[in-house]
C-alpha cells in the first residue's frame, strides 16, 4: 500500500505560521488605549502591555505583516517567579492615523503641563555669622591705644617704679606712638588730596566760565558787527573826503591822469601843477 504525502499550499503555510507565532487573543486596538501607553514614533514603536504594564516593542509578523507585541515576561528577567505574559505575540491594530495620534499627544502634553504645580525653588541658605574668635579685631586708633596704655600704667606697679622695666608698658606705648604717627600721616595725605581736588575743581570751573564768557562775547560781536562795520565805513569815507579837500587847497585841482610815459611829459605836468598852485596862493599873480 502506497501512502502519498500532500504538499501544503501557501495559504495553509500562512495559516500555520500565523497560528504558531500569533496569540489567540483578540487584537489590541490603539484607539482604545490611553495616549500615555502608546508610542508610535517611526522605528521606535512601543506599547505598554495592558496586563503586566511592561513597555514592549512592536514588531511586524513575518507571515501577515501585522503589528504584534514581542514575547515578554511579567517581571524582569531572572526574577524568581517571573513567567511569560499572556499578551506575548498578541496582534496590535493601529486603527488611528499617525497625524491624528500626534495631535492628540501634543494636546495631552499641553493639558498635563498646565495642571502641573509650580516648581518649588530651593531656599537660599542665609549666611552664618562668624564666631567671636573668628572675627578680625579692628586696628587700634590713637585714642584707644592711649586709653589702654593709661589703664595699664594705672594698674601696673612696675610702670610706676623707676627701678623696674615693664615690657608690656613699653609695647603699649610703642603701639600708641605708631598709631598716632599713622593718623597724622593719614590726616596730611587727606589734606593734600582735598587741596588737589579743590584746585582741580577750581580750574574746571574757571575753564567753564571762560568758555561761557567767550561764547557771550562772540554772540554779542555777531549781533553788533553790522552796525560797527557801517560806522567804520562812514568814518573812512569822511576821512577820505577831508584828505581830498586838504589836497585840493594845497596842490590845486586834481588833473586827470592820461597815462604819461616819458620823463619830459612828467616834468611838464609837474611844472603846470606848480604854476597853478602858485597862482592859487599868490595875490600878485592870481589875476594875471
Amino acid at each position: 500500500m502506497t501512502t502519498s504525502t500532500a504538499i501544503p499550499t501557501a495559504q495553509q503555510r500562512h495559516r500555520r505560521t500565523r497560528t504558531t507565532n500569533v496569540s489567540s487573543q483578540p487584537p489590541l486596538l490603539v484607539s482604545q488605549l490611553t495616549l500615555t501607553s502608546v508610542e508610535l514614533t517611526h522605528r521606535a514603536e512601543h506599547l505598554a502591555c495592558p496586563v503586566c504594564k511592561t513597555w514592549c516593542p512592536l514588531t511586524l509578523n513575518k507571515g501577515s505583516r501585522e503589528w504584534k507585541l514581542v514575547p515578554h515576561h511579567t517581571a524582569k528577567a531572572g526574577t524568581p517567579g517571573a513567567r511569560r505574559c499572556s499578551n506575548s505575540n498578541r496582534l496590535v491594530v493601529i486603527d488611528i492615523p499617525l497625524a491624528r495620534w500626534q495631535e492628540q499627544r501634543v494636546e495631552a502634553s499641553a493639558d498635563v503641563a498646565a495642571r502641573r504645580p509650580t516648581k518649588v525653588l530651593k531656599k537660599v541658605k542665609s549666611p552664618v555669622a562668624p564666631a567671636i574668635t573668628q572675627l578680625t579685631p579692628a586696628a587700634p586708633t590713637a585714642d584707644t591705644a592711649h586709653a589702654v596704655y593709661v589703664g595699664h600704667r594705672s594698674r601696673c606697679a612696675a610702670c610706676t617704679d623707676p627701678k623696674k622695666r615693664c615690657t608690656d608698658g613699653l609695647l603699649l606705648g610703642a603701639t600708641y606712638l605708631e598709631a598716632l604717627t599713622q593718623e597724622e600721616q593719614a590726616h596730611t595725605e587727606r589734606a593734600v588730596a582735598d587741596r588737589v581736588r579743590t584746585e582741580r575743581e577750581q580750574r574746571d570751573e574757571d575753564s567753564i566760565q571762560a568758555h561761557e564768557q567767550l561764547q557771550r562775547r562772540q554772540a554779542l560781536w555777531a549781533e553788533r558787527y553790522p552796525a560797527a562795520e557801517q560806522a567804520a565805513l562812514e568814518c573812512r569815507v569822511e576821512r577820505l573826503a577831508g584828505h581830498a579837500d586838504t589836497r585840493r587847497r594845497l596842490f590845486g585841482p586834481q588833473l586827470p591822469f592820461k597815462g604819461y610815459t616819458t620823463q619830459e611829459e612828467s616834468l611838464a605836468l609837474a611844472s603846470r601843477r606848480t604854476e597853478a598852485a602858485i597862482r592859487q596862493t599868490s595875490p600878485i599873480r592870481k589875476n594875471d
